[in-house]
C-alpha cells in the first residue's frame, strides 16, 4: 500500500473534496486541510482519512487527486506552564481532650478544601499534635485520632484517600513549648502538609 499525501491550495480545496466525496472507497468524514506528521517533516493541507491517516491509494481505488504538500508555518514553541506551588500548611485547632472538630475548625478545614479541591497534588499528610498535659502514651492516641478525624473529612469531601496519609506526634513537636502538663491550645492541633 502507498500512502499519498494530499495538500490543497484554496482553488483546488474543492476539487479535492469532489473527487472525495464521488469514490465510494473513502469515508465519507475525510477532513481536508489537516496537519500531518511532526516536527520538520510535517505536512500541511492534508486530506485525512477518519483514523487521522493520510488518504491512501490502493490498486482498484478510483483515482485520487495528488497534490504537492506544502510545509507547515512555523509555530513558535510554547513553554509548558509552571506547577502552581504547593499550598502552606494548614493548621486545624482542637478542644482539651477531644478530637472532634470543633465549628471554628471545620471552617478552617472547609477553606483548606476548596484551596485544594481541584488540585493534582501527590500527597496530603494529617499531622496530629497535643500540648503536654495527661500522660505521653494517652497523648500520643490523641494526637492520633485528631489526624484520623482530620484525614476522614477530607476524604468525606471527595480528596482521593489513597494520597492521605496520618502521623501521630503526641507531645512531641509542640508549636509553643512548655513544660510537662501545660495545656495550651496552640500545641492542640492537626497541621496538614502537602506534597507534590
Amino acid at each position: 500500500m502507498r500512502r499519498v499525501l494530499l495538500g490543497c491550495s484554496s482553488a483546488t480545496l474543492f476539487a479535492a473534496t469532489l473527487a472525495l466525496s464521488s469514490s465510494p472507497s473513502l469515508a465519507q468524514s475525510e477532513e481536508v486541510g489537516a496537519i500531518w506528521g511532526a516536527g520538520e517533516g510535517r505536512r500541511c493541507n492534508v486530506v485525512m482519512d477518519t483514523d487521522r491517516e493520510p488518504v491512501v491509494q490502493t490498486p482498484g481505488d478510483a483515482p485520487v487527486i495528488q497534490l504537492q504538500t506544502r510545509d507547515c508555518p512555523e509555530v513558535a514553541a510554547v513553554e509548558p506552564a509552571a506547577p502552581a506551588p504547593l499550598p502552606a500548611a494548614g493548621v486545624v485547632f482542637f478542644d482539651f481532650d477531644k478530637y472532634n472538630l470543633r465549628p471554628d475548625a471545620q471552617a478552617a478545614l472547609d477553606d483548606m478544601i476548596f484551596d485544594i479541591k481541584d488540585r493534582n497534588l501527590g500527597g496530603i499528610i494529617s499531622n496530629g499534635h497535643t500540648d503536654t498535659a495527661g500522660p505521653p502514651d494517652y497523648n500520643l492516641k490523641l494526637s492520633q485520632e485528631r489526624a484520623d478525624t482530620v484525614a476522614e473529612a477530607l476524604i468525606k469531601a471527595g480528596i482521593p484517600a489513597q494520597i492521605i496519609t496520618t502521623k501521630a506526634f503526641g507531645e512531641t513537636d509542640l508549636a509553643v513549648q512548655t513544660g510537662p502538663n501545660q495545656p495550651l491550645q496552640a500545641n492542640r492541633r492537626v497541621v496538614v502538609d502537602f506534597t507534590s
